[in-house]
């Protein structure tokens, strides 16, 4: 799935300070998730969300060519579940 806004759950105020920032300052934010299933997240790294790689990887830089331009700083920031890379 791909949005715009911070992609970051839990409790707290992190998603709306990041939120909060960016739109004061005329930040873009765009997030791309790969969803997993509870059994997913508490698992080692499946084949599935491994090679879902692939497609993240394409529409990252799809976002990058359709929504900067030359000069621009582009800050890519990996968040999420990665207790399985390891295993």
């Amino acid at each position: 799935m791909e949005g715009v806004g911070a992609a970051i759950g839990g409790i707290g105020v992190d998603k709306y300070k990041i939120e909060e920032v960016s739109t004061k300052h005329k930040i873009p934010v765009y997030a791309i998730v790969v969803k997993e299933s509870l059994k997913d997240v508490l698992a080692s790294m499946t084949d599935a969300i491994s090679k879902a790689a692939d497609d993240v990887i394409a529409r990252l830089r799809r976002i990058v060519q359709e929504r900067t331009r030359e000069g621009d700083t582009v800050i890519v920031v990996g968040v999420g579940n990665t207790i399985g890379i390891g295993q």
